[in-house]
């Protein structure tokens, strides 16, 4: 049996497409466990009338809004029942073949913890956008242009030190007993607990690819992930990641290096001296960040330092500066460069 867990939060709109996918999947030996995080839309309206239609839905709703996307994926994953878990969020749709064929794959080798598919991009109409080409071309122009099954491992320390080689949780299924091996899935992390999380089963187990586009990725426009840019707080997450990745082995050192130069040049407003761009770090956040690259390697280290000192004659540092106060912000730099 798979355990679908749909977790919800506002996304009513979404939810009659995304709940007949799931219920219409040509794979039936399911069960569906809906969560709703206290949406304040008519989600629960909508969830009810699915409810009493297919005995296979179960429904727990929350009482106050958890905060955390992760919270909701641990809940599911430790009510499941099933042998595979496939977490379809509530925003996407799925072709009806999809469960069919990835359990397929997984029910032919038992040391494949987590299959997934291609995925197509749509937009909040369901207008298909584009496919996931340019996120893999850019780490391996042939690797995912067919169906593959390899060592997740390899793929950790070669590729998930520079991207989320899993972009969308629904386009995933895989094995309960490997959610219970590695454990829950970091509830502290807004933005990068799902990258982790698929490293954590990687690292362990074999994986399997499908270059079918069976999975359809609904993008918005994410205002709260821009506004992390602009208050560091992607920027800690990301380098806290770096670390965290690095006990899986040696990471693949272009990929490494090339996200670290991405980090500085971002968090560093390298290129953006220029342009009129909100600064809005706190000092904490600035040290975190420094923290946890120095922490990466040697090398790094020496890299952050110089940074920052070319970073103190630059345009955006004065608008840090300004930002933050300057008594604050000297005495914070002047740590670090004594450090």
């Amino acid at each position: 049996m798979v355990t679908i867990i749909i977790p919800n939060y506002n996304h009513a709109k979404y939810l009659p497409q995304r709940i007949e996918s799931v219920l219409q999947q040509t794979y039936a030996n399911t069960e569906v466990i809906i969560l709703d995080d206290c949406s304040s839309d008519n989600s629960r309206e909508i969830i009810e009338r699915f409810a009493k239609e297919d005995k296979r839905i179960k429904v727990i709703y929350n009482e106050q809004n958890s905060g955390s996307t992760f919270k909701q994926w641990n809940k599911g994953i430790a009510l499941a029942k099933g042998e595979y878990i496939w977490i379809a969020e509530s925003d996407d749709y799925s072709d009806l073949f999809f469960l069919e064929k990835l359990v397929l794959k997984l029910d032919a080798n038992s040391d494949i913890g987590l299959a997934y598919c291609d995925s197509l991009y749509v937009d909040e109409n369901g207008k298909v956008i584009d496919r996931n080409y340019s996120l893999y071309s850019e780490l391996d122009v042939e690797l995912w242009e067919n169906d593959f099954t390899v060592d997740g491992l390899g793929l950790v320390k070669k590729f998930m030190s520079y991207k989320n080689i899993i972009p969308n949780a629904s386009a995933v299924v895989f094995r309960r007993s490997i959610a219970q091996q590695v454990g829950p899935a970091d509830e502290k992390m807004r933005l990068v607990g799902d990258w982790l999380y698929w490293a954590s089963i990687l690292a362990v187990s074999q994986v399997v690819f499908v270059a079918e586009q069976l999975n359809y990725f609904r993008q918005h426009i994410n205002n709260v992930r821009s506004r992390t840019f602009i208050n560091g707080i992607y920027f800690v997450e990301l380098t806290y990641l770096l670390g965290l990745i690095q006990k899986y082995g040696e990471p693949n050192n272009y990929f490494f290096n090339k996200i670290v130069a991405d980090i500085f040049r971002m968090w560093l407003q390298e290129d953006l001296e220029n342009q009129n761009v909100p600064y809005e770090i706190s000092v904490r956040r600035h040290y975190n960040i420094y923290k946890n690259l120095i922490n990466l390697n040697k090398s790094v280290e020496k890299q952050a330092n110089d940074k920052i000192k070319k970073f103190m004659l630059t345009k955006s540092y004065n608008k840090a500066r300004n930002a933050i106060g300057n008594g604050v912000f000297y005495r914070f730099l002047k740590a670090l460069l004594l450090k």
